[in-house]
């Protein structure tokens, strides 16, 4: 028992040397396998990172670049924002200051609508401004304040053949402003209505003043003139102001209209020269004409008398010339002989 006991002892001690021997072969394998995997491991890792390195600085050049090329495009706007904003600050003080001139002109133009004499003037110097388009001269085309049956027509145009044409000016606003400003129907006819009535009382201002005077030059009516376009036309959807004008044989007329009557106006004079300069011109060809029968007649004279001394003379070329040469010829034969005796 012993003896086997012990042989057993043995062999479980053989056993576990040899596991033991076993297990550290393996261990050593493994540590082996280990360092040669982690060498190669480290070799690819440093590939890997030169790599990465290489192509993380070409990243970061090209970020750079594009960084820079925004940072200058970033710039260039700053630089533009800057110098908007100065030129807008600049438009700003001019846009005040222009604000500021057309709220004086507004307030001044107010100032002249609101005053009858100053309303008038106005419509005036727009009157004048046409006829100054239509290069109409004062003192020759037209006369301002000239006295006229009585009265005085803002305006007289001077027309062919001692003709004249007189027209005043009117600037009806007050009432206009305020159908204009309100929008109660009730108030807007009450304001309608006088607009209507201060109308139709300028036109029976003008037709009493008589600046229709046919027997002494003037024409078969007279102008007023309104002198606001949008007036002019409001004028003229109101019936009853037409007809009490035509009654009266007053034209009205706004600015547009009467730039077509200062066109015809114009023309009339002109046409008018041209017949003038047309007389003048055929009495200057009726002198020539007679003058030149007188020419003619002094011509077929002249010639007349040239004919006869060119017959004279042709006479004196030939025969005479003839009867001349047969002495001269004889003379010429003549032999003067010396007498010997002498």
């Amino acid at each position: 028992m012993s003896y086997l006991l012990i042989i057993s002892i043995f062999f479980l001690l053989l056993l576990v040397a040899f596991a033991l021997i076993q297990k550290m072969l393996f261990q050593n394998i493994a540590n082996k396998l280990f360092e040669e995997n982690r060498k190669k491991l480290l070799e690819e890792s440093k590939e890997e990172f030169k790599s990465l390195r290489s192509h993380t600085n070409e990243d970061l050049e090209t970020k750079k670049v594009s960084i820079e090329k925004q940072l200058s495009l970033l710039k260039d706007e700053l630089k533009s924002l800057r110098d908007n904003t100065t030129a807008l600050k600049t438009d700003l003080s001019h846009s005040k200051d222009t604000l500021g001139s057309l709220t004086q002109i507004t307030n001044d133009l107010n100032a002249v609508l609101s005053n009858n004499q100053k309303r008038g003037q106005w419509g005036e110097r727009q009157a004048e401004d046409l006829l100054q388009h239509f290069d109409l001269q004062e003192g020759t085309n037209y006369e301002k304040q000239a006295s006229e049956s009585g009265g005085r027509p803002d305006f007289t145009f001077k027309l062919p053949k001692g003709k004249r044409l007189n027209m005043d000016v009117k600037y009806p606003i007050k009432a206009y402003q305020a159908y204009l400003q309100v929008d109660s129907k009730n108030e807007q006819e009450q304001h309608l209505k006088q607009f209507i009535n201060d109308v139709k009382t300028h036109i029976k201002t003008i037709a009493k003043r008589k600046y229709i005077n046919p027997a002494e030059g003037t024409l078969d009516y007279c102008l007023m003139f309104v002198s606001n376009e949008g007036i002019f036309q409001f004028i003229n959807q109101q019936d009853e102001i037409l007809d009490l004008a035509k009654g009266f044989s007053i034209v009205l007329c706004g600015p547009t209209s009467l730039f077509a009557i200062l066109s015809l106006i114009r023309q009339s004079v002109k046409s008018f020269q041209i017949e003038e300069k047309a007389k003048s011109f055929q009495k200057e060809f009726e002198r020539f004409q007679n003058e030149w029968e007188n020419y003619k007649g002094k011509i077929n004279s002249v010639e007349e008398k040239f004919g006869k001394a060119q017959e004279a003379l042709d006479e004196a070329r030939g025969t005479r010339t003839r009867a001349l040469e047969k002495p001269l010829q004889k003379i010429l034969e003549h032999e003067f002989k010396e007498d010997p005796k002498k």
